[in-house]
């Protein structure tokens, strides 16, 4: 990779926002490549700068991270398997539902209060929120890549590619 294409992997796989000295050492850069890179890519919206006690840091931007994702589930699944999915994943939230007894996930994070639970019973539970958490965000995304799909068959346009010769009429 060059030195552009490291400031950018660095930047956008950061979980928490990180200046531009720590990102330059971990793309193994300079401090003014880093911020030459990074300016840019705020410029282009990949990236939200944000102060904190560090100075300046950047941050992947959450809206482009998101549209990224729908759109990479909509270009990789047929409307079937992303169908499939949505079902799978509605499957498994009612199981936990069942087997908790509890209607939402609010309930089930008041279940890890209880004293009833071992330490064990917690952790397991814990990790089930941090799932179920996780389905709701994915199930969001695959509903938005089934529209996406559909405006597009509706569209008449067969393919999310940048490649596709395709181009929308400016009519009506």
């Amino acid at each position: 990779m060059d030195a552009a294409e490291r400031v950018r992997h660095v930047a956008l796989t950061q979980t928490e926002p990180q200046n531009a000295g720590w990102i330059a050492t971990e793309a193994d850069v300079s401090r003014d490549t880093a911020v030459k890179y990074l300016t840019r890519m705020v410029e282009h919206g990949d990236l939200e700068v944000t102060e904190t006690a560090d100075g300046t840091c950047y941050k992947p931007d959450t809206v482009t991270q998101f549209l990224q994702e729908v759109r990479q589930l909509a270009e990789e699944n047929t409307l079937a398997e992303l169908t499939q999915e949505l079902n799978a994943i509605s499957e498994e939230i009612e199981g936990w539902k069942e087997r908790f007894e509890v209607d939402s996930l609010t309930e089930l994070r008041q279940t890890i209060g209880s004293e009833d639970l071992t330490g064990e019973d917690r952790r397991e539970r814990l990790a089930i929120i941090e799932e179920w958490e996780y389905n709701k965000e994915i199930r969001e995304s695959i509903q938005l890549a089934i529209s996406l799909k559909s405006s597009l068959s509706t569209l008449g346009i067969d393919s999310l590619s940048a490649d596709s010769s395709t181009t929308l009429s400016q009519e009506g």
